[in-house]
Order: C-alpha cells, then structure tokens, then sequence
C-alpha cells in the first residue's frame, strides 16, 4: 500500500497584509515612544525654564528693595536673553494706605483719609514658547520707605489721572491753591510734579485746609469736557487726601448734519446757524457752544450719539426734551407696516482722533414769501415723545426778490414745530399746510405745524 507523504512547511515567507499589519504595530509604539521623549524634553526645558524665571523673579525683587526713592519706584516690563529663550519680567506697584488694599496712587475706596505706608511690589515672569499647563512665575514683596512720608501736623495730596481707557495718564501737569474758604490753608513750598507712568502725583507735607486741585496739559479735556480738570479737597492733619481725575486727550467730532437726508440735484438743504448739539453719552450729556462746528471731546470708550437740538433727560421733576433724539422714538404699526427708530449710530473716540458723526434731521420744503423763515418748539402730537426744552431757529434767506419769493427746503430736529415766515427777523405769518412739503417722514397736522418723524420702516 502506498504511503502518503506527509505536509511539507509552507516556506513561501509573510503575505502582504501581514507586512502592513507588522509596520502598522510599530508606526504606533514608535509614535507613542517620540511623543514621550517630546513630552519629557519639553518638560525639562521648561523646568530650566522656570528656574531661570524664579532667578530674574529674585532680581527684580531685590532691586525693588533696594529703591532709593519709592516715588521713582514704578510700574514696569523688560524682556531678558538668557540661553537663546526670551523672558518677559513685569513688575506692578502699588501704593498701600490700608493692609488690606493697595489701590492706584493710594487713591479713592476706604483709602482716603489714610496715610501712605508701604508699596506692594508683584513680579511676573514669562517667556516665549512657554507649555500652556505652565504658570508664570511670580513674587511679591513689599517696600517700606526709609523716612516718614507723612508728618503728624501736616498732610498729603493723593492725585489719580485716568485716560479714557481706565489706564493712568503720564506728563498731566498738577497745582493746587488755597481754596475758598482756606480753612487754615497756606499754599504749597513746593510745585507739585506731573504725573508719572501710572498717572499719579503727590503732594507732601501739605499745610491742612481747603485746596483746589487742578490738573492740565495741552490738547487734553476732562468728563466734563473742561480744559483743566478741577477739584477741591480737604487736607486734614497727619491723613491723605484723594484727588482723582478722569482726563484724556480731546478727540475731535464733526457733525454731518440732515445725514439721513439725499439732496435731489441742485437742491440746497439750510440747516440752523444757531443750531444746538448734543453729545449724548453714558456719562450724560454735553453741549458745545450754540453753532460749534466740530467739538473736543473726552473720549469715552462708549462712545457719542450726536443728536440735533437740545436733549435733556426725563426726570421726576421735568418731561425733559427726548423728541430730538430719533433712538428715543417708540415702534408704531400702521396698517401692515412697523415704523421704528433708525439704527443707531453712536461715534466711537480715541485720543487725540477725528471722527465724522452723522445727525438727523427731518426735512421739508417752505414755501410763502418773506426773507426769515422762523421755527418754534410746538406741542408734542398724540404718540410722539415731547420737549419741553424751548428752541427757535431762524433761516435767513437773504436780501434779493427772488430769494424772499423761494421755497427753500430746511433741516430742523425731529419733533413738533410750528413754521412763521415773513419779512421780520421775528415772522409772523402763519405757512399754510398746502405751502410745506415734507422731504422725510412726518406729517402736517395744522396750518404752520409740522411734525418731522424719525421712525423708519422696519423691515421683518
């Protein structure tokens, strides 16, 4: 009987798929291998890093102590090259008044009426390509200084200059005199300094009593739109007292008046040569100068919204005048149609900048004869915002015929107006309703009553 040889081993090596398999395995470990290696020597060199970091932290410390003059001992940042890696070294300082704060220049809070004890000195360090799970390296101390700032029978002047921004403002010259009444005030021996890199100055060893503080500096205004920013405190014997100032470089704003407005070709638009502006803003309000071109304003981060006429604020006591301002107008629905206010336009500032802001105006066309065409606060119509703030703006149209016989077409703020024309500076001639043409939406509710509506449609 024939034997049947047995199996030989197959011989033929590794398939493909197999091969594929094999690299893939080792592609994976490979790459978990690099990635900890990577890991490690990020690690590493972030811990050199660090160690670096803390000695540049222990420096900057150490020459914050040894400050000969706490005044000149300010805030601060420096990069440092230290074995082809960059560090960023920042100090902050503030003065501290009370254990538990330290506040800009020592100023405001519960601070005032303290003295200046000591400076707190926080260092953070950095450098470039640091890993995102690492913290800054940080240190604080504090600086005491090597005499008595404060004299028991005397006292100091605390003064804070903040920019638009919220951040100190340097070079801002300061002086104070005796205020009225002195109280026991003498004057200062001594011209106080402008303000350092935080915006702060101090005026020592002060004579107690009433002093005004002021500060100033070319081209700056203060909130309140002044060219010296004013203040008057009281020193008191062996305290502090705080002075701060919100005072910034101008910026510059020019209304672009009936903005809302597109003249047909030809067509002129006479807008008010005495016409009140108000720049409107989260810190109130502000009104240049009856027929000021373009204004100097504290630039706010917020912003203006410049509105035609004179605006003022509703209040208990007053129904103010809000009409002018088209933002102030509530929806209406007539028909099918929403009619709301025009989107707002606030300007944003920045110091020493120039910005355009547009203004509405409602528009219409007069027609009659007389060379002034005069226009008057009127009684606010039914669902429309009032005034109670009294305005007249005259339109001269000149001396010639043909000038006294035209319908010229006006600009005026939005709200209820009644319209004279005649050949008196003060008209009194009633304009007949068929003799005015309104250019934007509004309507002629009465002869020589015209009410000039902001509100546009409101497109769903």
């Amino acid at each position: 009987m024939r034997r049947t040889p047995p199996d030989r081993p197959d011989d033929e090596g590794m398939s493909l798929v197999e091969v594929l398999v094999a690299m893939m395995i080792f592609a994976v470990i490979s790459t978990g291998i690099i990635f900890t290696m990577l890991s490690m020597l990020s690690v590493t060199r972030d811990s050199r890093a660090r160690q670096v970091a803390l000695n540049l932290a222990s420096e900057e410390v150490d020459d914050a102590r040894t400050s000969g003059d706490l005044f000149e001992l300010l805030d601060g940042e420096r990069a440092v090259q230290v074995n082809d890696t960059t560090y960023h070294v920042k100090r902050t300082t503030r003065w501290v008044t009370d254990p538990g704060q330290d506040l800009q220049c020592g100023t405001s809070g519960s601070a005032a009426g303290s003295t200046l004890r000591y400076k707190r000195v926080n260092v953070e360090v950095t450098w470039d390509n640091m890993r995102s799970q690492t913290q800054p390296v940080r240190s604080d101390t504090v600086v005491s200084p090597d005499t008595h700032l404060n004299d028991p029978t005397l006292g100091t002047i605390l003064v804070s200059v903040l920019s638009g921004d919220g951040t100190g403002r340097p070079g801002v010259g300061v002086s104070a005199t005796v205020g009225n009444p002195a109280n026991g005030a003498k004057g200062l021996a001594v011209t106080p300094a402008a303000t350092d890199a935080q915006g702060c100055s101090y005026i020592l060893k002060v004579v107690p009593g009433n002093y005004d503080v002021k500060v100033s500096r070319a081209g700056y205004v203060d909130h309140k739109q002044n060219s010296v920013g004013t203040l008057t405190i009281g020193v008191g014997p062996g305290t502090s007292a705080s002075a701060g100032f919100q005072y910034d470089q101008a910026a510059t704003v020019t209304p672009r008046l009936a903005a809302n407005y597109i003249p047909l070709p030809g067509e002129k638009v006479l807008t008010p040569s005495a016409l009140d502006l108000s720049y409107v803003s989260s810190y109130g309000t502000y009104r240049p100068p009856t027929g000021t071109a373009s204004s100097k304003v504290f630039p706010f981060a917020s912003g203006y919204s410049v509105v035609a006429g004179t605006f003022v604020e509703e209040s208990e006591s007053s129904a103010g005048c809000v009409a002018v301002d088209p933002s102030r107008w509530q929806p209406v629905v007539e028909g099918a149609v929403t009619f709301g206010p025009p989107p707002a336009t606030p300007v944003t500032t920045t110091p020493g900048g120039s910005v355009t802001a547009d203004v509405w105006m409602g528009v219409l066309q007069v027609g009659g004869n007389g060379r002034y065409i005069q226009a008057k606060t009127a009684a606010p119509q039914p669902g429309t915002p009032g005034c109670s703030e009294p305005m007249t703006y005259t339109f001269d149209l000149g001396t010639t015929a043909a000038s006294a016989a035209s319908a010229p077409t006006i600009a005026l703020p939005p709200g209820t107006w009644t319209i004279t024309r005649g050949p008196n500076l003060a008209p009194t001639g009633v304009v007949p309703a068929t003799q005015m043409a309104l250019k934007t939406r509004g309507s002629v509710p009465a002869p020589g009553t015209v009410l000039l509506d902001p509100r546009v449609e409101v497109v769903p």
